[in-house]
């Protein structure tokens, strides 16, 4: 209980857990609706749910939604969640790969693995399986891509 009260009185700490937590939801907005486009664009409802062509749509949805997500998260969070002010010169580089690198680790792990082995068990068994199983994934990510940040890219 003291360590929550500790954390409510640091206002520099709320202030980057409440941003981390915005841009958290709008990193996922974009996903989504990437995915959303995509899953739309391709007609993925219109194939069986054991065909090829639905996991092959499920998954590029996957891949276009990370690419564009990574991008928009490592902007805000740089800039406005962990206020780095590193340039080209001191260390932007260095972030930038780790950022990714450790997107691409949770990605690899969440959104690719773990997403196609529930999908391949709950795709018959769930209406929209893909979407319930993209909700899970991103609530795994969020938790993971922070404690990346924190405490390895970003770190002070």
């Amino acid at each position: 209980m003291d360590k929550i009260k500790a954390l409510l009185k640091d206002k520099e700490k709320m202030r980057e857990l409440i941003s981390y937590l915005i841009f958290g939801v709008l990193t996922t907005v974009v996903s989504w609706g990437v995915y959303y486009v995509w899953r739309q664009a391709f007609k993925m409802t219109s194939y069986p749910t054991d065909s090829a062509a639905y996991t092959l749509i499920a998954t590029s949805g996957q891949v276009v939604s990370f690419v564009l997500s990574v991008l928009f998260a490592f902007v805000t969070n740089k800039k406005y969640v962990f206020k780095s002010e590193k340039t080209a010169g001191s260390g932007l580089w260095r972030e930038f790969a780790l950022f990714v690198s450790a997107r691409i680790m949770a990605w690899v792990l969440f959104d690719l693995a773990l997403f196609n082995l529930l999908l391949l068990i709950a795709k018959n068994m769930i209406a929209d399986a893909d979407l319930w199983l993209k909700l899970l994934m991103n609530v795994l990510v969020v938790i993971f891509n922070y404690v990346a940040s924190k405490w390895v890219i970003f770190k002070k």
